[in-house]
């Protein structure tokens, strides 16, 4: 029996999708598992990660989530960036202790030209992940709780703020506009900021506003207390954003996260990787 690492094409998405099902987690639909390979935001795909070969059947894989992001600002200038979501790193057993989960792993993040990251980590491959060049992206969040009242002003309704952004953020909304998420315009000192937050009932029967893209993260951290007053529910409800996003971390409390975040890349900054456009909302997950 021979096995070996390649590009996973359209051909292999059913393979791929029941192998995920029937092997790694039952507990995700198998139609979510489709969405790995199936979404609409990029056209011209390179590819739907890599498989694990083994004489034709697909035995591994490594997702990755391909997007094309406009980073950057009016002063500094945009750029586009390709931005690489990785998802679902699976290896049969019959596979393991191979190297195979490895090479799988090393030829994923192949590309000096992309920019890749791991937004849900299982502490058992960390090791793997740094010796192939992963770095740390965040191992830290900060929380907000409702302390009063606010007076920000806030829209809710996305077509309100379709018609109020800018044309970059107009089609992040678009892209985004069937996914888990929930899109804020806050506007204050003379200053509009869009915000993504993903809002699920976690343990403890918590609700968590987890904080998944801003486009100014210092117009964020400045407000994220008032943020926390005027959306958090009278229930038990948190605001949360990860470290890198908060530029000024006052009247807050700083957790350490379950599992660090990696990324690798050359070109941009850990506060310019967000968690849109990733196998998060395509598996509708928890942030952790």
């Amino acid at each position: 029996m021979s096995a070996y690492v390649r590009a996973a094409t359209e051909a292999d998405i059913d393979g791929i999708c029941s192998l995920l099902h029937s092997k790694m987690n039952a507990k995700i639909p198998l139609e979510r598992w489709y969405k790995l390979m199936s979404y609409t935001w990029l056209d011209d795909k390179p590819d739907c990660g890599r498989v694990v070969d083994s004489d034709g059947q697909v035995l591994g894989f490594c997702g990755m989530v391909y997007s094309d992001r406009l980073l950057g600002n009016k002063e500094s200038g945009f750029r586009t960036e390709r931005m690489v979501s990785m998802s679902s790193w699976y290896l049969d057993r019959s596979m393991r202790g191979k190297g195979l989960g490895r090479d799988m792993l090393i030829a994923s993040i192949s590309d000096p030209n992309m920019t890749y990251a791991t937004l849900t980590n299982s502490p058992k491959p960390l090791a793997i992940q740094e010796a192939v060049g992963l770095r740390v992206l965040e191992d830290h969040r900060y929380l907000w709780h409702s302390n009063g009242s606010s007076t920000l002003d806030i829209t809710i309704d996305t077509e309100i703020i379709l018609q109020s952004v800018a044309g970059h953020e107009r089609k992040i909304l678009i892209d985004m506009a069937d996914q888990p998420l929930t899109p804020f315009l806050l506007q204050a000192d003379g200053c509009s900021n869009l915000l993504f937050f993903s809002i699920k009932r976690k343990a403890e029967e918590v609700t968590w506003y987890d904080l998944m893209y801003a486009s100014d993260y210092h117009h964020f951290s400045a407000h994220a207390q008032d943020l926390a007053n005027a959306l958090l529910p009278q229930s038990k409800s948190v605001l949360a954003a990860d470290g890198r996003f908060v530029t000024q971390p006052v009247n807050t409390i700083q957790e350490m996260l379950p599992v660090p975040r990696y990324f690798k890349s050359e070109s941009v900054a850990p506060i310019e990787v967000d968690h849109l456009y990733s196998e998060l909302q395509l598996l509708d997950l928890k942030l952790d």
